[in-house]
């Protein structure tokens, strides 16, 4: 099964439009329409997020065997493609891992953009005081 047959058959066992779920990932629902019709891949990024919104491992959208998923930032030029061959469950694993600590990292980081947003609140609280008097 291709991976667009897989995220169809996926939305419709959750019940969910293409609009819905294009929302839900934020991404366009015509993406959403080109991934289910095989005219385009999904990037990696995008088969995480898929494989979160699914409950189920980027494997099993993937299952089939070779597949090549356009690199964006790249801009068209062959550099950057990475191609996925039979992927062993240890690069998974390694995978997940690496999206787990992105997403702690990313945690601390909106804790740490909070800490200081309420330190510049507090310091221009300060500066207004001194300006009144």
């Amino acid at each position: 099964m291709s991976i667009g047959n897989k995220l169809l058959e996926l939305r419709k066992q959750k019940g969910v439009s293409q609009e819905e779920l294009a929302l839900d990932l934020n991404i366009s629902q015509s993406t959403i329409s080109n991934y289910e019709l095989d005219v385009t891949k999904p990037d990696v990024e995008t088969l995480q997020k898929f494989s979160q919104y699914f409950g189920i491992p980027i494997q099993d959208i993937i299952a089939e065997g070779k597949y090549s998923f356009y690199n964006h930032k790249n801009k068209g030029e062959n550099i950057g493609n990475v191609v996925i061959q039979q992927l062993s469950e240890k690069v998974f694993e390694q995978f997940e891992k690496r999206m787990e600590e992105s997403k702690k990292e990313k945690e601390r980081l909106q804790k740490e953009n909070d800490r200081l947003q309420k330190e510049i609140e507090r310091l221009l609280v300060m500066i207004e005081k001194l300006c009144l008097k």
